[in-house]
Protein backbone atom coordinates (compact mmCIF):
# COMPACT_ATOMS: atom_id res chain seq x y z
CA UNK A 1 0.00 0.00 0.00
CA UNK A 2 0.82 3.70 -0.22
CA UNK A 3 0.05 5.77 2.81
CA UNK A 4 0.59 6.05 6.00
CA UNK A 5 -2.58 7.64 7.73
CA UNK A 6 -5.98 5.83 9.33
CA UNK A 7 -6.98 4.72 6.26
CA UNK A 8 -3.80 3.00 5.23
CA UNK A 9 -4.21 1.21 8.83
CA UNK A 10 -7.84 0.47 7.79
CA UNK A 11 -7.40 -1.25 4.81
CA UNK A 12 -4.09 -3.17 6.22
CA UNK A 13 -6.56 -4.04 9.25
CA UNK A 14 -9.23 -5.22 6.76
CA UNK A 15 -6.57 -7.63 4.71
CA UNK A 16 -5.70 -9.29 8.12
CA UNK A 17 -9.23 -9.96 9.15
CA UNK A 18 -9.98 -11.84 6.31
CA UNK A 19 -6.97 -13.26 5.11
CA UNK A 20 -4.86 -13.15 8.15
CA UNK A 21 -1.59 -11.53 6.05
CA UNK A 22 0.85 -9.01 6.81
CA UNK A 23 0.48 -5.58 4.13
CA UNK A 24 3.63 -3.91 2.96
CA UNK A 25 3.08 -0.16 3.36
CA UNK A 26 5.60 2.26 1.47
CA UNK A 27 6.01 5.96 3.03
CA UNK A 28 8.44 8.53 4.14
CA UNK A 29 9.25 7.37 7.85
CA UNK A 30 7.78 6.03 10.44
CA UNK A 31 4.31 7.39 11.60
CA UNK A 32 1.92 6.80 14.36
CA UNK A 33 -1.09 5.24 12.62
CA UNK A 34 1.03 2.70 11.29
CA UNK A 35 3.83 2.55 13.40
CA UNK A 36 3.88 -0.59 16.21
CA UNK A 37 2.09 -3.02 14.13
CA UNK A 38 2.71 -6.54 13.57
CA UNK A 39 0.27 -6.80 10.88
CA UNK A 40 2.31 -3.93 8.71
CA UNK A 41 5.88 -4.26 7.16
CA UNK A 42 6.98 -0.83 6.63
CA UNK A 43 8.87 0.21 3.20
CA UNK A 44 10.75 3.40 4.30
CA UNK A 45 11.89 6.25 1.62
CA UNK A 46 13.28 9.20 3.94
CA UNK A 47 11.83 12.21 4.51
CA UNK A 48 10.12 13.92 1.29
CA UNK A 49 10.59 10.05 -0.42
CA UNK A 50 7.09 9.95 -1.38
CA UNK A 51 7.69 12.89 -3.03
CA UNK A 52 10.30 11.42 -5.74
CA UNK A 53 8.09 9.34 -8.05
CA UNK A 54 11.12 7.62 -9.53
CA UNK A 55 12.32 6.52 -6.19
CA UNK A 56 8.77 5.42 -5.21
CA UNK A 57 8.36 3.28 -8.23
CA UNK A 58 12.05 1.63 -7.54
CA UNK A 59 10.91 0.68 -4.32
CA UNK A 60 8.06 -0.83 -4.92
CA UNK A 61 9.86 -2.85 -7.60
CA UNK A 62 12.70 -3.93 -5.35
CA UNK A 63 9.82 -4.92 -2.80
CA UNK A 64 7.89 -7.37 -5.62
CA UNK A 65 11.40 -8.59 -6.73
CA UNK A 66 12.43 -9.47 -3.33
CA UNK A 67 9.15 -11.44 -2.64
CA UNK A 68 8.62 -13.78 -5.77
CA UNK A 69 6.22 -16.02 -6.07
CA UNK A 70 3.07 -13.84 -4.36
CA UNK A 71 0.45 -12.07 -6.22
CA UNK A 72 1.37 -8.47 -5.32
CA UNK A 73 -1.82 -6.38 -4.79
CA UNK A 74 -0.86 -2.67 -4.68
CA UNK A 75 -3.62 -0.07 -3.44
CA UNK A 76 -3.42 3.45 -3.45
CA UNK A 77 -4.94 5.11 -0.02
CA UNK A 78 -4.75 9.19 -1.50
CA UNK A 79 -5.62 10.70 -4.49
CA UNK A 80 -2.17 11.13 -5.36
CA UNK A 81 -1.35 8.01 -4.99
CA UNK A 82 -4.24 7.39 -7.93
CA UNK A 83 -2.26 9.54 -10.16
CA UNK A 84 0.54 7.86 -9.51
CA UNK A 85 -0.80 4.38 -10.52
CA UNK A 86 -2.71 5.99 -13.08
CA UNK A 87 0.55 7.68 -14.50
CA UNK A 88 2.77 4.87 -14.29
CA UNK A 89 0.20 1.96 -15.19
CA UNK A 90 2.19 0.30 -17.67
CA UNK A 91 5.38 -0.06 -15.61
CA UNK A 92 3.08 -0.74 -12.55
CA UNK A 93 1.29 -3.57 -13.74
CA UNK A 94 5.04 -5.57 -14.73
CA UNK A 95 5.00 -6.69 -11.23
CA UNK A 96 1.56 -5.94 -9.66
CA UNK A 97 -2.37 -6.32 -9.84
CA UNK A 98 -3.58 -2.61 -8.95
CA UNK A 99 -6.54 -2.03 -6.55
CA UNK A 100 -7.93 0.76 -9.08
CA UNK A 101 -10.15 0.60 -12.05
CA UNK A 102 -9.34 1.30 -15.32
CA UNK A 103 -7.82 4.67 -16.31
CA UNK A 104 -9.85 5.93 -18.62
CA UNK A 105 -13.23 5.73 -16.36
CA UNK A 106 -11.21 6.98 -13.29
CA UNK A 107 -10.40 10.07 -15.14
CA UNK A 108 -14.23 10.24 -16.41
CA UNK A 109 -15.16 10.47 -12.62
CA UNK A 110 -12.67 13.68 -11.80
CA UNK A 111 -14.12 15.52 -14.64
CA UNK A 112 -16.73 17.46 -12.79
CA UNK A 113 -19.37 18.27 -16.10
CA UNK A 114 -19.30 14.56 -16.44
CA UNK A 115 -20.03 13.66 -12.88
CA UNK A 116 -22.78 16.04 -12.97
CA UNK A 117 -24.25 14.62 -15.87
CA UNK A 118 -24.24 11.57 -14.78
CA UNK A 119 -25.71 12.44 -11.03
CA UNK A 120 -28.69 14.45 -12.25
CA UNK A 121 -30.04 11.54 -14.57
CA UNK A 122 -30.05 9.49 -11.40
CA UNK A 123 -31.90 12.64 -9.42
CA UNK A 124 -29.01 13.51 -7.66
CA UNK A 125 -27.49 17.39 -7.46
CA UNK A 126 -23.91 18.67 -7.70
CA UNK A 127 -22.75 22.08 -5.88
CA UNK A 128 -23.20 24.92 -8.72
CA UNK A 129 -19.57 25.55 -8.51
CA UNK A 130 -16.66 26.56 -12.49
CA UNK A 131 -12.85 26.34 -11.83
CA UNK A 132 -10.43 29.31 -11.70
CA UNK A 133 -7.23 28.88 -13.34
CA UNK A 134 -4.67 30.38 -11.25
CA UNK A 135 -2.34 31.51 -13.96
CA UNK A 136 -4.75 33.75 -15.00
CA UNK A 137 -5.26 37.54 -14.43
CA UNK A 138 -6.95 38.37 -11.61
CA UNK A 139 -9.84 40.27 -13.73
CA UNK A 140 -10.31 36.98 -14.93
CA UNK A 141 -10.73 35.27 -11.26
CA UNK A 142 -13.37 37.97 -10.17
CA UNK A 143 -15.86 36.75 -13.49
CA UNK A 144 -15.33 33.29 -12.63
CA UNK A 145 -16.40 33.55 -8.84
CA UNK A 146 -19.30 35.97 -10.13
CA UNK A 147 -20.70 33.25 -11.63
CA UNK A 148 -20.99 31.47 -8.17
CA UNK A 149 -23.59 32.28 -5.86
CA UNK A 150 -22.08 33.40 -2.00
CA UNK A 151 -20.58 32.21 -0.05
CA UNK A 152 -19.15 29.84 -1.46
CA UNK A 153 -15.95 27.02 -1.08
CA UNK A 154 -13.01 27.31 -2.93
CA UNK A 155 -10.57 24.12 -3.16
CA UNK A 156 -8.24 22.69 -5.44
CA UNK A 157 -9.78 20.88 -8.52
CA UNK A 158 -7.42 18.12 -9.20
CA UNK A 159 -8.34 16.49 -5.92
CA UNK A 160 -5.20 18.16 -4.49
CA UNK A 161 -2.89 15.76 -5.69
CA UNK A 162 -0.25 18.78 -6.56
CA UNK A 163 -1.57 21.18 -4.00
CA UNK A 164 -0.72 18.31 -1.50
CA UNK A 165 3.15 18.53 -1.61
CA UNK A 166 2.34 22.50 -0.67
CA UNK A 167 2.99 23.46 2.80
CA UNK A 168 2.32 27.56 3.44
CA UNK A 169 0.83 29.39 6.43
CA UNK A 170 -2.87 29.50 5.78
CA UNK A 171 -2.91 26.33 3.63
CA UNK A 172 -6.36 24.65 3.95
CA UNK A 173 -7.39 21.80 2.37
CA UNK A 174 -11.08 24.23 1.42
CA UNK A 175 -11.83 27.73 1.87
CA UNK A 176 -14.76 28.66 2.77
CA UNK A 177 -15.86 32.64 1.44
CA UNK A 178 -18.85 34.95 2.61
CA UNK A 179 -17.40 37.37 0.01
CA UNK A 180 -16.06 37.84 -3.65
CA UNK A 181 -13.12 39.87 -2.10
CA UNK A 182 -12.47 37.24 0.55
CA UNK A 183 -12.17 34.77 -2.47
CA UNK A 184 -9.31 36.65 -4.25
CA UNK A 185 -7.49 36.86 -1.16
CA UNK A 186 -7.61 32.92 -1.05
CA UNK A 187 -6.53 33.23 -4.37
CA UNK A 188 -3.94 35.16 -4.42
CA UNK A 189 -2.59 33.29 -1.06
CA UNK A 190 -2.58 29.97 -2.98
CA UNK A 191 -0.72 31.41 -6.16
CA UNK A 192 1.85 33.27 -3.97
CA UNK A 193 2.56 30.06 -2.50
CA UNK A 194 3.64 28.73 -5.93
CA UNK A 195 0.08 26.84 -6.69
CA UNK A 196 -0.30 27.21 -11.07
CA UNK A 197 -3.29 24.31 -11.45
CA UNK A 198 -6.92 25.32 -11.01
CA UNK A 199 -9.09 26.18 -8.37
CA UNK A 200 -12.95 24.78 -7.73
CA UNK A 201 -15.51 27.56 -6.60
CA UNK A 202 -18.63 25.88 -5.43
CA UNK A 203 -21.56 26.76 -3.94
CA UNK A 204 -21.46 26.05 0.19
CA UNK A 205 -24.45 24.02 0.75
CA UNK A 206 -25.89 24.64 4.14
CA UNK A 207 -25.95 21.84 6.82
CA UNK A 208 -23.88 20.73 9.75
CA UNK A 209 -21.72 17.66 10.18
CA UNK A 210 -24.88 15.56 10.45
CA UNK A 211 -26.08 16.35 6.97
CA UNK A 212 -23.17 14.46 5.39
CA UNK A 213 -23.46 11.02 4.22
CA UNK A 214 -20.47 8.70 2.72
CA UNK A 215 -21.22 5.71 0.37
CA UNK A 216 -18.34 3.41 -0.10
CA UNK A 217 -18.39 0.36 -2.14
CA UNK A 218 -17.25 -1.84 -5.06
CA UNK A 219 -17.90 -2.48 -8.46
CA UNK A 220 -16.40 -5.67 -10.01
CA UNK A 221 -14.81 -6.02 -13.24
CA UNK A 222 -18.46 -7.26 -14.83
CA UNK A 223 -19.59 -3.78 -13.62
CA UNK A 224 -21.85 -5.60 -10.51
CA UNK A 225 -21.41 -3.57 -7.31
CA UNK A 226 -20.97 -6.24 -5.42
CA UNK A 227 -20.75 -4.36 -1.46
CA UNK A 228 -21.96 -1.09 -1.02
CA UNK A 229 -22.27 0.57 2.56
CA UNK A 230 -23.87 3.75 3.58
CA UNK A 231 -22.80 5.74 7.00
CA UNK A 232 -23.75 9.87 8.24
CA UNK A 233 -21.33 11.81 9.43
CA UNK A 234 -22.23 13.16 13.06
CA UNK A 235 -19.01 14.78 13.70
CA UNK A 236 -16.22 15.98 10.99
CA UNK A 237 -12.51 17.24 11.21
CA UNK A 238 -12.42 20.58 10.99
CA UNK A 239 -8.44 20.99 11.01
CA UNK A 240 -7.34 23.22 7.90
CA UNK A 241 -6.02 19.99 6.36
CA UNK A 242 -8.57 17.55 7.48
CA UNK A 243 -11.94 19.88 6.20
CA UNK A 244 -14.09 16.95 4.67
CA UNK A 245 -13.28 13.80 6.98
CA UNK A 246 -15.20 12.64 9.56
CA UNK A 247 -14.05 11.70 13.09
CA UNK A 248 -17.41 9.83 14.14
CA UNK A 249 -19.43 7.78 11.38
CA UNK A 250 -22.45 6.48 12.62
CA UNK A 251 -22.97 3.15 10.43
CA UNK A 252 -26.95 3.17 8.66
CA UNK A 253 -27.88 1.84 5.67
CA UNK A 254 -29.76 4.17 3.54
CA UNK A 255 -31.34 2.88 0.35
CA UNK A 256 -31.88 5.75 -1.39
CA UNK A 257 -28.47 6.94 -1.30
CA UNK A 258 -26.84 2.64 -2.33
CA UNK A 259 -29.41 2.92 -5.61
CA UNK A 260 -27.83 6.66 -5.97
CA UNK A 261 -24.37 5.11 -5.56
CA UNK A 262 -25.38 2.20 -8.50
CA UNK A 263 -26.79 4.79 -10.70
CA UNK A 264 -24.05 7.04 -10.70
CA UNK A 265 -21.23 4.05 -11.00
CA UNK A 266 -22.90 2.55 -13.72
CA UNK A 267 -23.33 5.67 -15.11
CA UNK A 268 -19.63 6.52 -15.31
CA UNK A 269 -18.61 3.38 -15.76
CA UNK A 270 -16.31 3.00 -12.76
CA UNK A 271 -15.09 -0.33 -11.49
CA UNK A 272 -13.25 -0.85 -8.58
CA UNK A 273 -13.31 0.79 -5.34
CA UNK A 274 -15.00 4.20 -4.52
CA UNK A 275 -15.79 6.46 -1.63
CA UNK A 276 -18.83 9.36 -2.27
CA UNK A 277 -19.40 12.18 -0.05
CA UNK A 278 -23.00 13.51 -0.08
CA UNK A 279 -25.04 16.37 1.78
CA UNK A 280 -28.49 16.30 2.28
CA UNK A 281 -29.56 19.91 1.84
CA UNK A 282 -32.12 21.14 4.97
CA UNK A 283 -33.63 23.57 3.09
CA UNK A 284 -35.10 21.35 0.38
CA UNK A 285 -33.87 17.89 0.99
CA UNK A 286 -32.03 17.65 -2.27
CA UNK A 287 -28.99 15.39 -2.08
CA UNK A 288 -25.98 17.21 -3.03
CA UNK A 289 -23.23 14.87 -4.53
CA UNK A 290 -19.50 16.53 -4.06
CA UNK A 291 -17.20 14.20 -5.56
CA UNK A 292 -16.56 10.28 -5.93
CA UNK A 293 -13.19 9.16 -5.23
CA UNK A 294 -11.64 5.69 -7.03
CA UNK A 295 -10.46 4.49 -3.38
CA UNK A 296 -11.22 3.57 -0.23
CA UNK A 297 -12.15 6.66 1.99
CA UNK A 298 -10.37 7.24 4.99
CA UNK A 299 -12.88 6.44 7.52
CA UNK A 300 -13.91 3.90 5.29
CA UNK A 301 -13.65 1.29 7.64
CA UNK A 302 -17.21 1.88 9.06
CA UNK A 303 -17.57 -0.88 6.28
CA UNK A 304 -16.43 -3.02 8.40
CA UNK A 305 -18.55 -1.69 10.92
CA UNK A 306 -21.55 -2.47 9.45
CA UNK A 307 -20.51 -6.28 8.30
CA UNK A 308 -18.46 -6.13 5.05
CA UNK A 309 -14.91 -6.10 3.77
CA UNK A 310 -14.37 -4.40 0.80
CA UNK A 311 -10.75 -6.04 0.50
CA UNK A 312 -12.70 -9.44 0.21
CA UNK A 313 -14.60 -7.52 -2.90
CA UNK A 314 -11.11 -6.45 -4.19
CA UNK A 315 -9.57 -9.97 -4.25
CA UNK A 316 -12.36 -11.78 -4.91
CA UNK A 317 -12.93 -9.64 -8.11
CA UNK A 318 -9.15 -8.89 -9.45
CA UNK A 319 -7.58 -11.94 -7.51
CA UNK A 320 -9.23 -15.08 -7.63
CA UNK A 321 -11.65 -14.08 -10.86
CA UNK A 322 -14.67 -14.82 -8.61
CA UNK A 323 -17.66 -13.31 -9.00
CA UNK A 324 -20.16 -12.42 -5.79
CA UNK A 325 -23.47 -12.05 -5.17
CA UNK A 326 -24.46 -8.31 -4.45
CA UNK A 327 -24.45 -7.40 -0.09
CA UNK A 328 -25.29 -4.29 1.55
CA UNK A 329 -23.81 -3.50 4.96
CA UNK A 330 -27.14 -3.71 7.33
CA UNK A 331 -25.45 -3.76 10.51
CA UNK A 332 -26.01 -0.27 12.82
CA UNK A 333 -22.70 0.87 14.73
CA UNK A 334 -20.72 3.35 15.51
CA UNK A 335 -17.03 4.02 14.09
CA UNK A 336 -15.28 6.56 15.28
CA UNK A 337 -11.67 7.73 16.32
CA UNK A 338 -12.93 11.18 18.23
CA UNK A 339 -13.95 10.54 22.03
CA UNK A 340 -17.79 10.18 21.99
CA UNK A 341 -17.85 12.52 25.17
CA UNK A 342 -18.17 15.74 22.59
CA UNK A 343 -21.63 13.90 20.98
CA UNK A 344 -23.90 15.86 22.72
CA UNK A 345 -21.88 18.91 21.70
CA UNK A 346 -22.57 18.42 18.20
CA UNK A 347 -25.82 16.53 17.17
CA UNK A 348 -28.27 18.78 17.80
CA UNK A 349 -30.92 16.41 16.49
CA UNK A 350 -32.08 15.03 20.01
CA UNK A 351 -33.19 12.37 18.28
CA UNK A 352 -30.87 10.89 15.88
CA UNK A 353 -28.29 11.44 19.46
CA UNK A 354 -30.67 9.16 21.33
CA UNK A 355 -30.65 6.64 18.30
CA UNK A 356 -26.52 6.96 18.14
CA UNK A 357 -26.49 6.83 22.13
CA UNK A 358 -28.47 3.38 22.20
CA UNK A 359 -26.49 1.71 19.58
CA UNK A 360 -23.33 2.62 21.29
CA UNK A 361 -24.77 0.99 24.66
CA UNK A 362 -25.24 -2.32 22.77
CA UNK A 363 -21.69 -1.78 20.22
CA UNK A 364 -19.59 0.64 21.53
CA UNK A 365 -17.74 2.96 19.46
CA UNK A 366 -15.32 1.24 17.32
CA UNK A 367 -11.71 2.85 16.80
CA UNK A 368 -10.17 1.52 13.50
CA UNK A 369 -6.88 1.98 15.42
CA UNK A 370 -7.54 -0.03 18.24
CA UNK A 371 -7.93 -3.75 16.81
CA UNK A 372 -7.34 -6.82 19.16
CA UNK A 373 -5.26 -8.63 16.78
CA UNK A 374 -2.67 -6.16 16.76
CA UNK A 375 -2.83 -5.05 20.52
CA UNK A 376 0.35 -3.79 22.26
CA UNK A 377 1.00 -1.14 24.97
CA UNK A 378 2.38 1.16 22.70
CA UNK A 379 -0.29 1.08 19.94
CA UNK A 380 -3.05 1.68 22.48
CA UNK A 381 -0.98 4.88 24.12
CA UNK A 382 -0.91 6.21 20.30
CA UNK A 383 -4.82 5.51 19.68
CA UNK A 384 -4.85 7.29 23.29
CA UNK A 385 -3.38 10.58 22.64
CA UNK A 386 -4.03 10.67 18.44
CA UNK A 387 -7.85 10.71 19.96
CA UNK A 388 -6.45 13.35 22.58
CA UNK A 389 -5.57 15.12 20.27
CA UNK A 390 -8.40 15.14 17.98
CA UNK A 391 -10.91 16.30 20.38
CA UNK A 392 -8.64 19.29 21.29
CA UNK A 393 -8.37 20.15 17.74
CA UNK A 394 -12.03 20.01 17.52
CA UNK A 395 -12.47 22.03 20.32
CA UNK A 396 -10.25 24.69 19.13
CA UNK A 397 -11.03 24.90 14.93
CA UNK A 398 -15.01 24.39 15.53
CA UNK A 399 -16.31 24.72 18.75
CA UNK A 400 -19.58 24.44 18.24
CA UNK A 401 -21.90 23.27 15.31
CA UNK A 402 -22.61 25.92 12.59
CA UNK A 403 -25.65 25.93 10.27
CA UNK A 404 -22.73 25.40 7.91
CA UNK A 405 -20.58 23.21 9.35
CA UNK A 406 -17.62 26.02 8.79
Amino acid sequence: MLGADLGTYSIARSFHEAYGVTSSVVLNQPRGPVDNSSIIEPVYLGKGGTLDTELVLGSLERHADDHPGRTHLLVPTMDQDVDMLLAHRERLEQRFTLGVGPSDTVREASDKAGLARVADAVGVSTPRGVEVTIPDDEATWRERLAEVPLPMILKPSDGGTTYANLFFPGRKKAYPVATAAEGLDVLRLVRDAGFDGSFLAQELVPGDDTATWVVNGYVDSHGTMTMAATGRVLIGLHQPGFIGNAGIIYVTRNDELIADARGIVEGLGLTGLFSMDVKVDPRDGRRVLFDVNPRAGRGGYYVNVGGLNLMEALVADVVEDRRLEPRVADRTGVMGFVPRVVLGRYVRDRALLREVRAVIRRRGVVNPLLYRADSNVRRRLYAAQAGANQLKALLQTYPRPTDTGF
